[in-house]
């Protein structure tokens, strides 16, 4: 009886756990799930064939509710499609295109509309992944709903096109590639660049601004599709879709940074640039300003930026010497090592080398750099960067004069640490470094407007606010993983692509550590400028910034 007894217990139990585990949200008094279903749940159902949406797939749900970013009074957008997007699930935004036939075009951007999606087919339908067999009836308008957008790269689009597909996107400080000739116009299958890849802006010959001329800097808001060969094209939906974002073309770019030389810092620090134009610097005067904003550094609010002064920023002023296109140019102090006090190459005298005299006394007298700012700069015997971990960086300006509100020709930072405040958007002025429209930083973005549901323009000024926070990590290599100890000489190559005729960068500079040893022992050979120059027989051209027509 005992064995009777359990054996009925054991099928009692499998048979209530068997009854649980079909649909057991319905087993439940309150746990019937939401039957709202966000996007980002429903794309990755999709696997290379068609898939009918059935309540028990969809986890219980059966409707979307979304806002709609399509617009085909244009008719740039693919017929029929009723474009919606969410941010439903991990405020993570994701689109979805529904075919809808002729209703598609009843719709506007940010129209709000909840859509019955169950007894659909997930498919992809001309390349595009689309939800077909959906009446106009199943969509409900529910009043206007708020707009986001994907500010993203173009290597991000095509690294992940799934996650953007059908998702408004911002493609920012683009460029056609090849370079416009006179008299073209936008229309067609184009090629767009921003310095991380390449992609296809489609316009339909047919729409009204098909015969706008391709701007040299442009930012482009609208939706990627891929097509049936697989490729993605990138589709704006009207013309204020495409804003003309000025321009970045650099005469004078950083192409290398010595910012902790092996041994004392002061006086063997250097900046390596190349000349994109010839420079007369007699005629055409520039300076180069360091920030420096470790933890005591003073003031402690930047109510002047880069003309700062104290222990926040120093400036030198290049006034004398020439430069040619394509040449590399180098500003540094009077050791003119290629690495440190101790090292037994110097920089050869051929050189284009301009030199000012860095004091590295300890307790010594302060370094006032050649003046000009808000407060007389007091740098130390260490150098003007810091190697503390707090962020740095350099800025080239035209021209002697630096003012809170100067634009650098071109900047780039080191690190992001550090207590003493960089960026304060509260502050009048803000209080920050600026930055310039080079391949790391954007002077502006784009969002769109709650009311208009336009793309609308947003500065973005400064170092650290949105969109502008890339910065190079503080040297570090195998052999000397550890920043605050690394003191080896451990020089920043920044390699990149810059098309001169173009004005732009085509690929974004790339830090790469390049170890420069002091002498020749243990194996290795002292470097020399060959180990940093392209062109003179070294290891390591193919790593270094290229100009190119």
């Amino acid at each position: 009886m005992k064995y009777i007894f359990n054996l009925f217990l054991v099928l009692s139990v499998a048979a209530l756990i068997s009854s649980c585990t079909k649909n057991t949200y319905e087993n439940y008094p309150g746990g019937v799930p939401y039957d709202v279903v966000s996007i980002l749940d429903i794309r990755p159902l999709y696997k290379n064939q068609d898939v009918t949406l059935t309540k028990e797939m969809l986890y219980g749900g059966t409707r979307l509710a979304a806002v709609v970013i399509s617009d085909h009074t244009e008719g740039n957008i693919p017929e029929g499609l009723l474009v919606v997007q969410d941010s439903r699930r991990l405020s993570t935004l994701r689109g979805i295109s529904i075919d809808l036939g002729a209703a598609a075009a009843g719709y506007h951007p940010g129209d709000s509309v909840m859509i019955d999606i169950a007894g659909g087919t997930l498919t992809r339908k001309n390349g595009i992944l689309t939800i077909t067999g959906i009446p106009a009836s199943a969509v409900t308008p529910k009043g206007k709903g708020t707009v986001g957008i994907n500010a993203i790269n173009i290597a991000q689009l095509l690294a992940n096109p799934d996650n953007y597909e059908s998702s408004l996107c911002l493609i920012n400080k683009s460029g056609f590639n090849p370079a416009p000739q006179p008299g073209d116009v936008i229309s067609g299958a184009k090629t767009i660049n921003d310095g991380f890849g390449d992609l296809t802006l489609y316009t339909d010959p047919g729409v009204s601004y098909a015969g706008v001329t391709p701007y040299g800097l442009g930012a482009y808001v609208g939706i990627p599709f891929k097509t049936a060969e697989g490729s993605v094209q990138l589709r704006t939906r009207e013309g204020d879709d495409m804003i003309n974002m000025g321009s970045s073309a650099q005469d004078l770019i950083i192409t290398g940074i010595q910012s902790d030389p092996k041994g004392g810092d002061g006086g063997n620090e250097y900046v390596q640039m190349i000349a994109t134009r010839d420079i007369n610097f007699a005629v055409t005067p520039y300076s180069i300003v360091f920030c420096n904003n470790a933890g005591a550094s003073t003031p402690t609010t930047l109510d002047a930026g880069w003309a700062t002064g104290d222990k926040r920023t120093i400036k030198w002023n290049i006034t004398s010497g020439t430069v040619a296109k394509g040449t590399f140019f180098y500003f540094g102090f009077q050791n003119r090592k290629i690495n440190g006090n101790a090292g037994t190459v110097s920089f050869p005298a051929e050189t284009n080398w301009y030199g000012k005299t860095f004091l590295n006394v300890k307790g010594g007298p302060t370094n006032p750099g050649d003046g000009g700012l808000v407060r007389t700069s007091t740098f130390t015997e260490s150098g003007p960067f810091a190697n503390s971990g707090n962020a740095c960086g350099v800025a080239l300006f035209k021209g002697t004069t630096v003012t809170e509100a100067s634009v650098p020709e071109d900047v780039l930072f080191i690190a992001s640490g550090g207590n003493t405040g960089i960026y304060d958007p509260s502050k009048n002025p803000i209080q920050g470094y600026r930055i310039c429209n080079n391949d790391w930083y954007s002077m502006f973005s784009v969002s769109i407007d709650p009311d208009s549901y336009k793309p609308v323009i947003v500065p973005y000024l400064y170092y650290r606010s949105t969109g502008n926070t890339t910065n190079m990590p503080y040297p570090i290599n195998a052999a000397h993983p550890d920043p605050s100890k690394a003191d080896a000489g451990l020089y920043s190559m920044m390699g990149g692509v810059y098309n001169i005729t173009l004005g732009r960068w085509t690929t974004a500079r790339k830090q790469t550590v390049i170890e420069l040893f002091q002498k020749t022992e243990d194996g290795h050979e002292a470097a020399t400028i060959a180990d940093i120059e392209p062109g003179r027989g070294g290891p390591n051209d193919s790593l270094i910034t290229k100009i190119v027509e």
